[in-house]
């Protein structure tokens, strides 16, 4: 396998830019996929903090009852944070320009 298709393949199911570093040793290029991935990610998964500390206020008072369709409608209807859904998509973004440009990476002979 060549080694640009390892650091694809490392990219796609690790995360976008650990290719580039760990198989192609581009630490610079990898970070480029890597830092606004990451701060996407912490992004949403502040959100996700957020919105589920909500829901366990409302359920530990007595707010919500502990019915598991009500509380899956409640989660469809709240909107995590402001952002997030362009957010997802810069996640996205990175993750696949990560790939494409782990793929384009000439192997070295």
């Amino acid at each position: 396998m060549k080694q640009s298709s390892k650091a694809a393949l490392i990219s796609g199911l690790g995360f976008p830019g650990l290719g580039q570093m760990l198989v192609l040793k581009r630490t610079v290029r990898g970070l480029v996929f890597m830092l606004p991935a990451l701060a996407v990610f912490g992004w949403l998964m502040y959100g996700v903090w957020k919105a589920t500390a909500v829901l366990m206020d409302q359920a530990l008072s007595g707010a919500l009852p502990p019915d598991p369709i009500l509380i899956a409608q409640r989660l469809t209807k709240a909107s995590i944070m402001p952002g997030t859904s362009t957010a997802g998509w810069i996640l996205l973004a990175c993750w696949i320009a990560s790939i494409v440009d782990a793929l384009l990476t000439r192997d070295k002979s």
